[in-house]
């Protein structure tokens, strides 16, 4: 025989003895019920349960066959669940949830505004005039002067005016029946809003913003100036505030600087025809700059600021351009002092002088010239030969004269002083 049929045979015999053994184990699994039957039958109940109790059955022990195939025989354990035992559920306290309090905004202080006082039938005139913007400056003045029954602000202000579109509105050829008709002891001139846009001048339209556009332009600020000094009345010219559109204002500057190098011009007025000394001279026309009243810190277009009261509030619209009610009131208030200046009013509740009642026109004082010193720098100290301060008038420094063009010897400083830079020190 060979090896192969040795090793089937062996196979074979091994199937052999484990169906076997399979048949044994299953006829005594189906045997032992019956015998368990029939004891229990062959005695009475009450012994059955005794031996019961005395003997308890033994558990049988589980065989290979019983893992692998399972015990049909032996019925299986019921599973028993343990009924659930509700505990009480603790009731905590309610949590007492502490109420927000929104934190007030601070109040912005502002002082009551007194009743408007009727004005005396003989109230000088405070005639305002340009454009939408100037009339947000005449509502300002009219709150600034509301107590000042002596004083009356007259709003003659064309919104949509300008020195541009004159063929619309000509404020050098409307202003002489306008002073006929109020004849104002003073008019307040704000304009400039509009004249961003091209010029025309003899059929040619000009780019706003050339040289030779302001050049054009100043030729017709100049001409309402005449017109204004030809009647007489002193003029105050306000200048523009920024915007919000960094183009408009830089064009607001360009245009303030027309309107203050104008008014400087014209500044003097003639009084006799020989003699043109400042003797005999008075200025007629005074610019305002109110700029910086309504930029930030870095110099740029801001909505909110500080008010006349010392209050950070809003000043300007929504749209960049026009003013709030503070807004107003803020360009009312550097039009006020050259205006009490004009009209000798010291203060808000000083009354107005009386020999001053009359509607003739004013002339503005006239502005003396103040010394300016320049900076001192630290670098001056070596120009001098002596220990004396400067600015001290007790002792006359004796300094020795130094020849044109030679720089002058530098003195060496005494030790422990700053500027001793002596090495090693002592």
């Amino acid at each position: 025989m060979t090896d192969q049929t040795i090793t089937q045979n062996k196979i074979r015999s091994g199937f052999l003895r484990l169906q076997s053994l399979t048949v044994v184990f299953a006829l005594t699994a189906l045997l032992t019920p019956a015998v368990t039957a029939q004891a229990q039958i062959a005695e009475p109940d009450g012994a059955s349960v005794l031996i019961a109790q005395q003997y308890p059955q033994q558990q049988k022990r589980r065989t290979l066959l019983d893992i692998l195939f399972g015990n049909p025989a032996q019925p299986r354990q019921q599973e028993v669940t343990r009924p659930q035992v509700q505990q009480p559920q603790r009731r905590s306290a309610p949590v007492k949830k502490k109420p927000v309090v929104a934190k007030p905004k601070p109040a912005i202080i502002t002082p009551p505004q007194p009743e408007a006082v009727a004005k005396n039938p003989d109230a000088r005139k405070i005639m305002v005039i340009g454009d939408f913007i100037a009339g947000g400056l005449a509502e300002g003045l009219t709150e600034t002067f509301s107590q000042t029954a002596d004083l009356q602000i007259i709003n003659r202000t064309n919104g949509s005016s300008g020195f541009v579109r004159q063929d619309y509105y000509n404020w050098s050829k409307e202003l002489p029946a306008i002073l006929a008709e109020q004849k104002p002891v003073v008019v307040v001139m704000m304009i400039g809003a509009n004249d961003r846009q091209p010029l025309t001048q003899k059929s040619i339209s000009v780019a706003a913003d050339t040289d030779e556009w302001k050049k054009l332009y100043q030729s017709r600020v100049d001409e309402f100036l005449q017109v204004t000094a030809k009647s007489g009345v002193p003029v105050v010219w306000i200048g523009q505030p920024p915007y919000q559109s960094s183009a408009l204002s830089q064009t607001m500057l360009s245009l303030n600087k027309i309107y203050k190098t104008a008014t400087e011009q014209a500044t003097y007025k003639v009084t006799t025809e020989q003699t043109r000394t400042a003797e005999d001279v008075t200025p007629q026309v005074v610019f305002a700059d109110v700029w910086d009243g309504f930029v930030d810190d870095k110099g740029s277009f801001t909505q909110t600021g500080v008010d006349v009261n010392g209050q950070t509030v809003r000043l300007r619209g929504n749209d960049g351009i026009n003013m709030t009610a503070a807004g107003k009131r803020k360009l009312a208030f550097y039009a006020e002092k050259p205006l009490r200046q004009l009209l000798k009013l010291s203060s808000p509740d000083a009354p107005v002088s009386s020999d001053s009642k009359s509607n003739e026109p004013m002339a503005l004082p006239v502005h003396k010239e103040i010394t300016r010193i320049g900076p001192v720098k630290l670098n001056d100290l070596d120009q001098s030969d002596d220990d004396i301060l400067l600015g001290d008038t007790t002792a006359i420094s004796k300094t020795a004269a130094v020849p044109a063009g030679n720089k002058p010897a530098t003195k060496t400083a005494p030790h422990g002083r700053a500027d001793d830079f002596s090495w090693p020190r002592p």
